[in-house]
């Protein structure tokens, strides 16, 4: 009987060790003592750490799942500046900027947007928010946490936050689609 329990145990390990990857997108954003919103999505990419990396801290990897124009560095303290107009130059009034709060090589990046295009909606309640993506490696690709923290409580938060807790998820589901066709 025992050794039947104990053969049983190990091919329920086994079978663990051996399940796939949860690829869905897991909503456990939250809601702080304070009335603070933070909106976090969790996702599974098919793909190792330091190349998600690449596609979420270089301006290339930006143009494949952000916006199609990505200018400047993404160093620590640095300053990327994207737009979704196809014509965009550095410096334009309807570009965003996001200046990078911290970098660490394979395994979390964090920014927070000190720019935004002309006639965005509540711009300086959104330069109050700071999104992070943090890296873990899992069976053979990223288990990837982008938590969007900051979202206060009002009217102008209200509305932010109702528009972002739809476009992170887009943002999750961009990444989901760039690794998908590499994999592919």
């Amino acid at each position: 009987m025992l050794k039947r329990l104990i053969a049983a145990a190990f091919l329920a390990c086994a079978a663990c060790a051996t399940a796939p990857p949860a690829t869905g997108i897991q909503d456990t954003s939250f809601t702080a003592p304070n009335g603070s919103r933070t909106i976090q999505l969790t996702t599974w990419l098919p793909a190792p750490p330091a190349e998600v990396f690449r596609t979420v801290a270089t301006p290339e990897g930006w143009k494949s799942w952000a916006a199609p124009v990505a200018m400047g560095e993404v160093k620590l303290n640095g300053v990327l500046e994207t737009s979704y107009n196809p014509n965009a130059k550095p410096g334009d009034a309807g570009n965003i900027k996001q200046l990078f709060t911290e970098l660490v090589p394979d395994k979390r990046i964090s920014f927070r947007t000190i720019q935004t295009p002309e006639g965005f909606p509540h711009g300086e309640f959104y330069k109050q928010t700071t999104a992070t993506m943090e890296l873990t490696l899992e069976a053979n690709g990223t288990r990837l946490r982008f938590t969007h923290a900051g979202f206060g409580t009002g009217k102008e938060f209200d509305e932010l936050h109702g528009f972002f807790v739809e476009g992170d998820r887009q943002t999750l589901e961009a990444l989901q689609k760039v690794f998908a066709e590499k994999a592919g």
